[in-house]
């Protein structure tokens, strides 16, 4: 066991050590997992008189522990003669600490004043307070409607009603839930300019803690978008919507959210995202992590589990764009009153740039009119054999490939020549140069000049260029080919594979695997000499995502960034596999378009598998019609079965195992198999379609019936597909039972 300081954030489970806050002892202790609750608390001190009792004040994410919150009882809430704690998340999100203070409090005496952390009543929280409930109803109002004149009219009554003081107190000061706040920043001159919203907390701008939302105005107004801030005190705030209707909407081409949760609500089969459908615009997540700077730095996952949870995987449900953290939490000063640490958040400035060129990206593919907007669809190409061209996962990619240009011809984009089937875009692309080992005898197409390449990678942060010349040497001394085509506004590319071509399988998804100069060089063309406007990745997957950096928040050390950049990004991905869609949502700032999978049809049985079924119905039929046919059935049955390798998994000399032998023909009957590829913007049709339909609703969704379940529901049979024994008797009286 060893000493470690407190953090911004809290204690980090990940790291040894145990956290120790020294304080001396103090009539007044307050608890608060919330900084901005501790920052206007020292904001408070001053509008006190000089006289008032002292104050010691922590971060409950400090005292996580049991040992440190033991530590801190001993020395600290024993002492106090009223404790309060304002706590977020219930009785759970700090129960060991709730028994604590309760024995402390029991056992010297002291008043415990137990409050929620947001605007929702909690009675269960409150129930552990040695107060009436009007005076903890009156506290958590003092610090609801928040501010340091609040919290000091809080602290004098407190004092008066528990500390023998002669206070003067002021009723809680009702303060507007939701506002406009104006960044210290000059307005641009230009009424036209693009409008971009912000949406923050109130909690931030009654602390002051606003520093990486007015650098990210400031960044915004540096090119040319003039920014909208409206700050609430919840996502959940009942008024919150009219209010972005009133303030955002029909005036701004994008929002920047920097609050945490979601919007939707989960209690909901399907959560309600109309607020976003109607507002109409980009919606991009911007984190302000929890965590500190240097924890942040040195994790290759990024972000920790409380921010991942909050503010990437929630935000996520609402279909938000993630962008990157822009701020860390860091020790503003010690205040010597309270004996703690005031924390606040600290802008990173490069991180600041990237969201807002991002953001500027968003709005130029947003004004520029469909027949000059310039895109790219690159085709994933593993291994790199012309025979695995354009492999998504259950999707025809090349015919997918082939829908989505028409789509974009139709919508007005310049898209010529534009390629009939997914068997001529091949065909065009195979003419050409591609990865293939015989593919580099093919002419290419277009090239990035050596000296523009050398002169990007000269901008690199030096570690990357020693990352990359040790791997795969000097960036090259000859035009790198760039391998696709160009129709007309549109360029239809191959991915470049991502490192050895020995052994493509071993590290497809390798964390440490730097991508050759070739793969970035790709990239960088698309940029800054096709100048693309949004890249669209066809099909899952390619491996963008899977390159080397964070898994969340990315630096500007991390190699989808830098492959990347600030770029709007489309993905059509398969639905069934959100888990890997997920990579590319928060390490390249996707939007995931969700398809079908491949149409869904029963497998069936064929063969000699059928022709064991059909003798398996005889065999019934002859026990209750003509018993005398059953031997000979038998035999025909074993012998199939011996015929098939049955055998070794059936003794037919066994009763049970003619019963299992049928379950395990009406098993493989009734399984689903793929039926072919999905085409993206193609429903199925035909059989197609009524097999999948019905495959959809053979099984039990949230409230609803399955289509065999209702089926037998109304024979009066209680049956369920996902539990059921198929090699259960029809039950007497069912319609077919023997």
């Amino acid at each position: 066991m060893h000493r470690i300081a407190a953090l911004p954030g809290g204690w980090d489970p990940t790291q040894s050590g145990v956290i120790f806050l020294e304080q001396d002892p103090a009539p007044i202790a307050v608890l608060s997992a919330a900084d901005t609750d501790l920052t206007a608390l020292s904001a408070a001190l001053r509008l006190l008189p000089q006289d008032f009792p002292a104050i010691r004040a922590a971060n409950l994410l400090q005292l996580q522990q049991p040992l440190s919150l033991d530590d801190y009882a001993e020395k600290v809430l024993r002492q106090a003669r009223l404790i309060l704690i304002r706590l977020l998340g219930g009785r759970s999100y700090w129960s060991y600490g709730l028994e604590v203070a309760k024995q402390v409090a029991a056992e010297e005496g002291s008043t415990l004043i137990v409050i929620p952390g947001d605007d929702r009543p909690d009675w269960d929280l409150v129930s552990h307070s040695t107060v009436p409930l009007a005076v903890a109803d009156r506290v958590w109002r003092y610090w609801l409607e928040g501010g340091a004149e609040n919290v000091a009219a809080c602290l004098l009554f407190l004092a008066r009603e528990f500390l023998g003081g002669q206070y003067s107190v002021p009723n809680p000061q009702v303060l507007p839930r939701l506002g406009i706040y104006q960044p210290p920043i000059a307005p641009l001159a230009d009424p036209q300019a693009p409008k971009v919203g912000i949406l923050l907390y109130r909690a931030h701008v009654l602390a002051g803690n606003t520093e990486p939302v007015d650098q990210l105005a400031e960044a915004l107004v540096e090119r040319g978008l003039q920014p909208l801030c409206l700050y609430t005190y919840s996502l959940q705030d009942p008024d919150l919507p009219q209010a972005i209707r009133d303030h955002f909407g029909g005036q701004i081409d994008l929002l920047l959210n920097t609050t945490s949760f979601s919007l939707a609500r989960l209690d909901s089969h399907q959560p309600d995202v109309s607020l976003w459908q109607e507002l109409d615009v980009p919606v991009l997540q911007v984190i302000l992590s929890s965590g500190s700077r240097q924890s942040w730095e040195d994790s290759t996952r990024g972000l920790g589990a409380r921010d991942l949870a909050m503010n990437v995987a929630l935000p996520e449900v609402d279909g938000r764009i993630i962008s990157r953290a822009i701020s860390f939490k860091a020790v503003q000063q010690r205040d010597p009153r309270l004996q703690t640490e005031v924390v606040a958040y600290v802008a990173v400035p490069d991180r600041v740039e990237f969201v807002a060129d991002l953001a500027a990206n968003w709005v130029k593919l947003r004004r520029t009119p469909p027949s000059q907007r310039r895109l790219a669809l690159i085709l994933a190409n593993y291994p790199s054999r012309d025979g695995r061209l354009a492999n998504g996962v259950g999707l025809d990619t090349p015919a997918s490939c082939v829908e989505i240009l028409k789509a974009l011809a139709g919508a007005g984009y310049s898209v010529d020549p534009l390629p009939q089937t997914g068997d001529e875009l091949i065909h065009w692309l195979t003419e050409g140069q591609t990865y293939d080992p015989l593919g580099s005898l093919r002419p290419a197409r277009q090239c990035l000049s050596a000296a523009l390449y050398r002169e990007w990678f000269a901008r690199l942060p030096e570690p990357i260029q020693t990352d990359l010349s040790r791997q795969w040497g000097d960036p090259p001394s000859r035009d790198i080919p760039v391998v696709g085509l160009q129709l007309g506004q549109v360029f239809v590319g191959i991915q470049p594979p991502r490192g050895y071509d020995r052994d493509p399988s071993s590290n497809y998804h390798a964390p440490d695997l730097v991508p050759p100069h070739e793969y970035l060089a790709f990239y960088l063309w698309l940029r800054q000499v096709f100048g693309v406007q949004a890249v669209v990745h066809v099909g899952k997957h390619g491996n963008l995502e899977w390159l080397p950096g964070k898994g969340s928040a990315l630096s500007a050390t991390c190699y989808p960034e830098i492959a990347l950049g600030p770029m709007p990004h489309f993905y059509p991905f398969i639905v069934n596999d959100p888990g890997e869609g997920s990579q590319a949502k928060r390490r390249a700032q996707a939007v995931i378009i969700d398809h079908l999978t491949p149409p869904l049809t029963r497998a069936e049985l064929y063969g000699p598998l059928a022709d064991l079924e059909r003798l398996m119905d005889e065999y019934v039929q002859a026990q209750q019609l003509d018993p005398s046919r059953c031997p000979l059935i038998r035999a025909q049955i074993q012998e199939l079965v011996r015929a098939e390798h049955l055998d070794q998994q059936f003794n037919l000399e066994k009763e049970e195992d003619w019963n299992r032998l049928d379950g395990y023909l009406c098993e493989l009957k009734e399984s689903q198999i793929r039926d072919g590829l999905h085409i993206f913007g193609r429903i199925p049709a035909g059989e197609q379609l009524i097999d999948l339909v019905v495959a959809l609703a053979r099984y039990p969704g949230h409230g609803q019936l399955g289509l065999t379940q209702a089926i037998a529901r109304d024979w009066g049979w209680d049956w369920d597909p996902l539990t059921a024994d198929l090699t259960d008797p029809w039950p007497e009286g069912s319609p077919n039972s023997p």
